[in-house]
C-alpha cells in the first residue's frame, strides 16, 4: 500500500527532535522525495527507504529549509552507485536555485555523474507532476509571499484516496480545491504571518475542503507549546487534528 511519510516537521528552525519539513511518497520498492531540506540522506536511511528507490524529487519552492539539503541527496546517489537519471520537479525557480547549488560545489561535473532532468511543473490549478506505480501526484499553485509554489495531491487511482500537502501558504481557495474529499491535508501551521497560516486558519481550509483529518506541519518548534498548538485547530475543524511529528507514517 502506498504511504506518505513524514522526514521533517519544523518550520525554518529544527530542533533536536524535529529537522526542516519534507515528506516522502513510498510504494514497495519506490519512493517520491518531497522538498529536500535538512539531511535527505539520513532521513531516508531512519525510515528504511533506500537510495536504489528514489524515483524523483518534488521542491515546491525556492526557500533555503525546503531545498538546502539537495547537492547532499544528489552526491549520496552518485556515490551510491546511481547511473539512471533523477528527475527534478518543481516551480521553474526553484529548479534553477537547485541547478545553480549543484554548480557551485560543482556536482554536475563529477565522473560518472548520473543525469539530473529538471523538469519545471506550470503553475496550474491541477496540474499533473507525474504518476508513479498506480499513484497521481497532482499540483495547484498556492500564495507564498510571492514565490512560486506548489501544493500537491496524492491520489491512489485504484480507489480515489488522497492525501494533500499544502507546502509554505496562506490560506486560499487553491489549497481547499486541491484537497476536496482528501482523506487526509497535512497543512502548514507556521502562524498568522504573510505568506503562512495559523493552525485555525488551516483548520478552515480543511472543514472548507471537506478532509476527514488535518495534520498539521511545518511549525516553530522552539518556545512553543505544542498541545496549545494542536488545540487552537480542533476548535475549528470537526474531524481529527494532530502534529506530524518526523517519523509519522500516513497510508495512502
Amino acid at each position: 500500500m502506498p504511504e506518505v511519510l513524514v522526514l521533517g516537521t519544523a518550520a525554518s528552525v529544527p530542533d533536536a527532535e524535529h529537522d526542516t519539513v519534507a515528506l516522502a511518497l513510498r510504494g514497495p520498492g519506490w519512493a517520491v522525495l518531497v522538498d529536500c531540506g535538512g539531511s535527505p540522506l539520513h532521513k531516508l536511511a531512519r525510515l528504511g527507504i533506500g537510495l536504489d528507490e528514489v524515483r524523483a524529487v518534488i521542491l515546491t519552492h525556492r526557500h533555503a529549509d525546503h531545498l538546502y539539503g539537495l547537492p547532499m541527496l544528489v552526491q549520496g546517489l552518485w556515490l551510491g552507485g546511481r547511473e539512471e537519471a533523477l528527475p527534478i520537479y518543481g516551480p521553474a525557480e526553484a529548479l534553477d536555485v537547485g541547478r545553480r547549488l549543484l554548480e557551485v560545489l560543482t556536482l554536475a561535473e563529477r565522473e560518472g555523474m548520473f543525469e539530473i532532468e529538471w523538469r519545471p511543473v506550470p503553475l496550474r490549478q491541477g496540474r499533473q507532476v507525474l504518476t508513479v506505480e498506480g499513484v497521481r501526484i497532482t499540483s495547484a499553485p498556492v500564495e507564498h509571499t510571492g514565490r512560486d509554489t506548489l501544493a500537491l495531491r496524492f491520489e491512489e487511482e485504484s480507489t480515489g484516496r488522497a492525501i494533500v500537502y499544502s507546502a509554505d501558504t496562506e490560506p486560499c481557495p487553491a489549497v481547499v480545491d486541491l484537497a476536496a474529499g482528501a482523506s487526509l491535508l497535512i497543512h502548514e501551521a507556521t502562524g498568522d504571518f504573510a505568506g503562512h497560516s495559523s493552525p485555525a486558519q488551516a483548520a478552515e481550509v480543511a472543514r472548507e475542503a471537506g478532509v476527514e483529518q488535518l495534520v498539521l506541519i511545518h511549525y516553530p518548534v522552539h518556545g512553543l507549546d505544542l498541545e496549545r498548538w494542536c488545540q487552537a485547530a480542533a476548535g475549528a475543524f470537526p474531524g481529527p487534528v494532530a502534529l506530524a511529528q518526523d517519523g509519522d507514517i500516513y497510508p495512502l
